[in-house]
This record gives C-alpha cells, sequence and structure tokens, in this order.
C-alpha cells in the first residue's frame, strides 16, 4: 500500500550511504588541486604506501578495502604520474612491491594536513569519547556488510 510506512530515512545502511556520498563529492573538491587531480582512491592508496617501505598489491587491496583489478588500475595510474613505482620484491623475485616515490612523499606531505582538517571539521562538537565510538561502530557496520 502506498505510503504506508516505507521510508529509508533513519535506517542505517541509507544514512552511512548518503554521509560517505556527501563526503566523497566534499573530499574530492578539496584535495583536486593540490593532489594533482588525483582520486580519493588514488590518495588512498598513496597514503597506504607512505606508511611504509613497500607493499604488496594484496597488502594495498586490503588496507583500501578495493579489489585487485582497481589497485592494479590505481597503481598504473600513480606510477604514470610519478607518484609510485613497481620494484621486485627482495623475498620473492616473482612478486612486485609498490613503493612511494619523492614525488609521492611531496603530495601526501601537502594533502594530509587538509586531509586532518576536513576530518576536524566532521568531527566538530564530538567529544573524543563520541569520536571513538564512532569509529567503533562505523567498523562493525563495515565487517557486517564484508560478510553479506
Amino acid at each position: 500500500m502506498q505510503g504506508s510506512g516505507y521510508t529509508l530515512k533513519g535506517l542505517p545502511g541509507h544514512e552511512i550511504g548518503i554521509t560517505a556520498g556527501v563526503l566523497r563529492k566534499v573530499f574530492a573538491a578539496r584535495i583536486k588541486q593540490p593532489a594533482s587531480g588525483m582520486s580519493p582512491e588514488q590518495l588512498a592508496v598513496l597514503v597506504c604506501l607512505f606508511s611504509g617501505k613497500g607493499f604488496h598489491q594484496y597488502e594495498i587491496a586490503a588496507y583500501v578495502e578495493k579489489d585487485d583489478a582497481t589497485i592494479t588500475r590505481i597503481l598504473d595510474t600513480l606510477e604514470k604520474k610519478g607518484f609510485a613505482v613497481r620494484k621486485k620484491s627482495e623475498g620473492d623475485r616473482r612478486a612486485n612491491k609498490a613503493c612511494i616515490t619523492p614525488d609521492g612523499l611531496a603530495l601526501v606531505g601537502r594533502v594530509f594536513p587538509m586531509i586532518r582538517e576536513l576530518n576536524d571539521t566532521l568531527v566538530e562538537g564530538f567529544s573524543q569519547a563520541e569520536i571513538a565510538r564512532l569509529a567503533e561502530l562505523l567498523g562493525r557496520v563495515r565487517q557486517n556488510a564484508l560478510r553479506l
């Protein structure tokens, strides 16, 4: 029956989806110029590479929650832009590890303060306990979604 209580408003999945869309749009607009037109996914991979001395593709995929084919495309793009490079793994010459380049390091150094500022704005008025609880709850929702 039309109009009899069907609404998405207030459903966690809907609210998270809408919020994620807004955040992606705002984030992409804020980083577009200083991040050389990179997508949020490309930047997430670059930040992953920033945090270590080289990662196998499957490690990057797990970090950013993307499939291997997507990571391959992102790494191809980052290599073309000069922000990442693939090197033979020392332990297994058949495998490659992706590493950040000096230009990639500089880019993350320029953009990451903006990411921090954006996140600080998102949680304005929240206590540290609320921020921690929000992160915990969203993590649980993500884990539940991954089981679907």
